[in-house]
């Protein structure tokens, strides 16, 4: 079945760049906001490595993951051209859907706190027009019609291929081009050590120094689930006031991470395909069942709350599924819903469940960290060894008849799990084409 699609030829890319000038004259974007990028294979042009570009931009993917994962419902497809359109006034800027994308397509604008990518030149193909970026390419190598689109071919090493079916034709290397036509028998031998220090350095869109509040958040929603499960099962003290209070700063922190603020409310409008609507709208109507539970102490509404409380720790869970983990394990000691038992085992005095998850905690921790090491991943043993020192030190001060004990032992379990969650995103990265080209070159 043919379609709309893009067909680009890595023989003849120069990598000149003419294309990504072409689509920011046409849409008027900055410089510093190019919807169209070409990645290198070789960004150090060395003479014994193979040099070839790949110019990419949206491919306007079948099975779109931003369009499906957007939980504002941003994305619509026009059904004509098979365009993939990003709508400015529907977005709130939570930036999830550049998370979602392998090709690094969406973009976040930091002037007007919005994502924006480029939308296939749509007026100009249903003019029977060339895209702006094809017209604008003076070797030939971008081109643009309607074909059946051969998925073999998103298997060339540096593409990345996840069966999203992306629309874009692929033509392969021919065999002379994937190494050096150069011939230099003196050159020394090539030091993939010593070549890393001298390549750019990719910025990763998972960032801690942005992610912090999502660090809280998340922790803050384990918290409030536990604390209203041992309420409901084990008969803890809960009041509203208080638990309002924590509720506010939890949507707050959320609050932190999105673009458009005055747009919080279409957070929930895509709880069909979104697993970011669904954490939102579960938390949501969990902080509302549970305030109404606290204030009319009827069993059946705590229920319900308890179950949107579970859902929301698994949708906590499941948002960060398109992170690529260094570690690469299934299971890690920071997921949220294993912080939530922690938690609940503490408050609801359970010794035996809280030292069996101490024992899980620690050794899914330490498992991970061995992992990281045996890679050549960099880690920080000091403070690895403090996050262990958490669990072992609070378990301590929880035994202890001291007024202040209790109060201190979950201040120090807490801590720990700050530390566990924040290097969760310390250690979790998004696939994006400059970094499958490198990975490519440099560690093949």
């Amino acid at each position: 079945m043919t379609k709309n699609s893009f067909i680009f030829d890595t023989n003849k890319c120069v990598g000149c760049m003419a294309c990504v000038a072409g689509c920011s004259i046409e849409n008027g974007t900055g410089l510093q906001m190019n919807w169209r990028e070409v990645n290198s294979h070789n960004k150090l042009k060395h003479p014994s490595l193979p040099v070839f570009h790949f110019s990419l931009a949206c491919n306007h993917c079948e099975d779109a993951p931003c369009m499906k994962n957007c939980p504002a419902l941003a994305y619509t497809r026009d059904e004509k051209t098979g365009a993939i359109i990003h709508h400015a006034e529907a977005c709130i800027g939570c930036t999830y859907c550049t998370w979602a994308c392998p090709y690094d397509a969406p973009k976040f604008n930091p002037l007007t706190q919005i994502v924006e990518k480029c939308n296939f030149c749509v007026d100009r193909i249903s003019e029977d027009k060339q895209p702006a970026c094809v017209a604008a390419c003076p070797v030939g190598a971008l081109s643009f019609g309607q074909e059946e689109v051969i998925e073999e071919n998103h298997l060339m090493p540096g593409f990345v291929n996840v069966g999203i079916k992306p629309s874009i034709q692929l033509i392969p290397l021919r065999d002379e081009h994937t190494s050096p036509a150069i011939e230099n028998l003196d050159a020394e031998a090539i030091s993939l050590e010593k070549l890393e220090t001298y390549l750019p350095k990719e910025k990763s869109k998972v960032n801690l120094d942005k992610e912090w509040t999502l660090v809280l958040f998340t922790l803050v929603v384990a918290a409030l689930v536990s604390w209203q499960t041992s309420h409901l099962l084990a008969g803890m003290k809960m009041s509203l006031l208080p638990f309002v209070a924590i509720s506010l700063v939890a949507i707050g922190l959320t609050s932190f991470h999105i673009g458009k603020k005055l747009r919080m409310w279409r957070f929930i409008l895509n709880l069909k395909g979104s697993w970011l609507s669904r954490e939102i709208f579960s938390f949501s109507a969990f902080l509302g069942f549970t305030s109404l539970h606290i204030v009319t102490e009827n069993q059946m509404i705590g229920y319900f709350s308890l179950a949107f409380g579970i859902f929301s720790l698994i949708a906590v869970d499941k948002v960060y599924q398109f992170l690529k983990r260094k570690d690469e394990l299934p299971f890690h000691s920071s997921m949220v819903s294993a912080t939530a038992f922690l938690f609940f085992a503490f408050l609801s005095d359970v010794h035996i469940l809280l030292e069996l998850m101490i024992l899980a905690k620690g050794s899914l921790y330490i498992w991970r960290k061995l992992v990281l090491q045996k890679k050549e991943i960099t880690y920080f043993p000091v403070l690895s060894l403090l996050r262990i020192l958490c669990l072992f030190v609070a378990y301590f001060f929880y035994n202890l008849s001291w007024e202040f004990a209790v109060t201190i032992s979950f201040l120090i379990i807490f801590t720990g799990e700050i530390i566990d969650r924040a290097e969760f995103y310390y250690e979790s990265d998004v696939i994006t084409p400059a970094k499958e080209l490198q990975n490519t070159n440099y560690k093949a």
